[in-house]
């Protein structure tokens, strides 16, 4: 009986968190010091999920089942002072209790790309351009009220940023960066374009604004595998004030259990007034899953 509910528990509050916070995993772009006219890459892809069965349970409870894959991919180049990363990021989670329809928990495609310009020896300064794009595979529900309201789709919200500037890393584990950025929001369902909006006017579907990008990023093995993975990004719109500039923090802390076992812990903030005006949009996952490394 003591095991069968501490199996309950723990699987009751993974299942929880998976429904409150859907993850957005790191997309930093890892380029090796150590390349040399040569090529780096990395490809993992995993799943992370719960389940729950009740059968005579006193306490009632409802039978689920929560699953998330996910893959990433990394790639470098380097060649005397240019050198050249992308990653790609790809994820999607779905969550079903019995008796309720089924209800998607994380849904993300994402690449990054970028090519940079060493300006000294030590390679701790760099001139930079990156290309990033952000969208989703399939519909976004609002379930807060009585009946669920579509509020997302493929391409509606879709993000395209291109950015050049300057990047300073101190340290292999950390950098900073600045540069003028332009980034265009694309919503090309018309319903959507209505409400919520994304910041574009009905009748359109592209918002294109140029502006101020800083970020930090910092990646370092805090402890004996483990891995801690955090990025700050800020975009000001020219044409704004500064109190409307958009952010993004995303934490995340993964320890290996064993060679394909890992347990993390995500945490996400995020700021965009042509979403959600002054309100933070906030999201946590812990999870427990498997974990291939494919390259």
């Amino acid at each position: 009986m003591v095991r069968k509910t501490s199996t309950l528990i723990v699987n009751s509050t993974l299942l929880i968190l998976l429904l409150i916070a859907p993850v957005k995993a790191q997309e930093n772009i890892v380029i090796p010091d150590t390349l040399d006219n040569e090529w780096y890459s990395t490809w993992i892809a995993g799943l992370n999920g719960s389940q729950s069965t009740f059968e005579n349970w006193a306490a009632g409870g409802q039978n689920n089942v929560s699953a998330t894959v996910f893959s990433r991919i990394n790639g470098a180049y380097q060649k005397g002072r240019f050198k050249y990363g992308y990653v790609i990021n790809l994820r999607y989670g779905i969550t079903n209790i019995e008796g309720e329809e089924s209800r998607k928990t994380d849904d993300r495609i994402a690449t990054k790309h970028r090519i940079a310009y060493i300006l000294n020896d030590a390679n701790t300064m760099n001139m930079f351009a990156q290309v990033s794009f952000v969208t989703q595979f399939y519909d976004g529900y609002d379930y807060s009220g009585e009946e669920r309201v579509r509020i997302s789709d493929f391409m509606a919200p879709g993000y395209f940023t291109e950015s050049i500037g300057y990047a300073y890393t101190p340290r292999d584990f950390i950098s900073f960066e600045a540069g003028l950025a332009l980034k265009q929001t694309i919503v090309t369902d018309d319903s959507l374009v209505v409400s919520p909006g994304y910041g574009i006017d009905p009748g359109e579907n592209l918002l294109s604004e140029g502006g101020l990008n800083l970020g930090i990023s910092f990646n370092k093995e805090i402890l004996p595998n483990v891995n801690y993975n955090s990025s700050l990004e800020t975009f000001n719109n020219l044409k704004k004030p500064v109190v409307s500039t958009d952010f993004a923090w995303a934490n995340e802390l993964t320890g290996r259990i064993n060679s394909f076992m890992t347990a993390s812990f995500t945490f996400e903030m995020i700021y965009d007034d042509d979403v959600i005006a002054d309100e933070l949009q906030t999201k946590q996952i812990l999870g427990v899953g498997i974990l291939f490394n494919l390259r």
